[in-house]
């Protein structure tokens, strides 16, 4: 039993499409950017070669023409389809396969002998085709057929991923410190560096600033003595 959106769509097909259609000269579906052969024909890159794979596994080539937008009308609301309309080659009689390579030559002079243009634009997938560089008459009739890949698929040598530290060494913060703890630790580093020098902590004798004052006052008054002693003898020499 059909639901009404199914019985909608079988009515909106038995009337058929609707006669007027929209056109567009490219096309983007499947990751491939197609182009039909007028827009695309004097470009530097090709885009119109289409192919589309069958259920019993043969492939067909062909070059895209136009790009339909076709709008079935129901009852409740409009139905619109994309269309591709290709212009195939022969590819039952007039294909070759390469057993090793498996590189595929198609003639271009040739047509497929049924009418039936027409796909969807899911089903097909863009090829290239290239004449061979000769300048003999054998091989001019035949192109190679080059399948591209999407243009979100590319090809690639999978890389290592490169050694990184997963772990950061965080430096401690002021409150993780305790200044107790952190003051006893300098103390004992000082010690060890004055026991390594040779000199004991008991003999390090640290004095006041006046008593380090006049130290340095007496040893200012030495140098200038001897150096009036100097002087006097150098004199009356």
């Amino acid at each position: 039993m059909h639901s009404n959106v199914d019985d909608d769509v079988i009515k909106a097909l038995a009337f058929g499409p609707k006669r007027h259609v929209r056109r567009w000269d490219h096309y983007y579906v499947n990751d491939f950017n197609f182009h039909t052969y007028e827009y695309g024909k004097n470009k530097a890159t090709m885009n119109y070669g289409v192919c589309v794979k069958a259920t019993d596994g043969m492939e067909y080539y062909g070059i895209l023409q136009d790009v339909l937008e076709v709008c079935y009308v129901g009852d409740k609301r409009a139905y619109k389809t994309i269309l591709f309309k290709c212009d195939w080659f022969d590819s039952i009689n007039d294909v070759n396969v390469h057993k090793t390579y498996k590189l595929v030559d198609v003639n271009h002079t040739k047509r497929h002998p049924k009418y039936d243009p027409y796909v969807l634009p899911s089903q097909v997938t863009q090829v290239c085709f290239t004449p061979y560089p000769m300048q003999g008459t054998g091989r001019r009739e035949w192109w190679v057929v080059l399948k591209m890949k999407p243009r979100a698929t590319i090809d690639h040598v999978e890389e290592e991923i490169p050694f990184q530290v997963d772990e950061t060494v965080i430096p401690p913060t002021v409150e993780d410190i305790n200044l107790d703890e952190e003051g006893d630790t300098m103390a004992g580093m000082h010690n060890d560096l004055e026991c390594a020098s040779g000199i004991e902590p008991n003999d390090v004798h640290v004095t006041d600033d006046e008593d380090q004052q006049g130290s340095l006052d007496d040893d200012i008054d030495d140098m200038n003595d001897t150096d009036d002693e100097y002087f006097n003898d150098s004199l009356f020499m």
